[in-house]
């Protein structure tokens, strides 16, 4: 059975439907795999988007015995939501860091991840419900299945200063959906317009 072969009928096992599959290219030219499940076409209950291929074995560490792939369930579907996925598989797939991604690992930028959106980087966890089980592959390697968060700059200021389980408590407290893109900022985060114009006026000088 070929590698992605193993990654869909996992999907499709824990999933519970067949997925959509296409191609994306990132606005770095890599072109990534996809998966996609449309609300109301699984058990999920959410627009479903997981990784197809950042476990295959070769440069960022995927050679090794255990490996990552990761997963997003959001309200909102849309072209920009797919590329921004797209862009977040792609960064991965092209790292040189010599070891997989691993809970709490953040991926930043001071670009709207998301276009449209707020969000300019992105949280990856393990699920304590285990909502995608391990994958023991037939080649040997195992690999983990990350969620991946969409985060809001003022989040990711304060990840920068703290552990990912700081926020990701913070987000318990106010009961965080992490699915919804109309989600608020947690009012510890949140700033002054005045803070907020001198951050733009810095980012503008960049």
């Amino acid at each position: 059975m070929k590698h992605l072969d193993e990654l869909e009928e996992h999907y499709t096992s824990v999933v519970g439907a067949e997925p959509e599959f296409g191609t994306m290219t990132s606005t770095e030219g890599t072109t990534v795999g996809i998966f996609r499940w449309p609300k109301g076409s699984s058990r999920m209950e959410v627009n479903f988007y997981a990784s197809a291929g950042i476990s295959v074995p070769g440069p960022a560490g995927r050679s090794h015995s255990h490996t990552v792939e990761v997963f997003c369930g959001v309200n909102h579907d849309s072209p920009q939501m797919l590329e921004a996925f797209a862009n977040l598989v792609s960064n991965m797939v092209c790292s040189d860091t010599p070891h997989p991604a691993r809970h709490g690992v953040f991926v930043a930028g001071d670009w709207e991840v998301i276009e449209g959106r707020r969000f300019t980087g992105w949280v990856l966890t393990e699920r304590a419900d285990d909502l995608l089980p391990d994958l023991q592959l037939k080649d040997g390697r195992h690999v983990t299945f990350l969620d991946a968060l969409p985060v809001f700059p003022e989040e990711a200021e304060f990840r920068y200063g703290n552990r990912a389980d700081e926020l990701l408590g913070m987000w318990e407290e106010w009961e965080v959906k992490s699915w919804d893109l109309d989600r608020e900022l947690h009012p510890s985060l949140r700033k002054s317009k005045a803070s907020r114009l001198v951050a733009a006026l810095r980012r503008r000088r960049r």
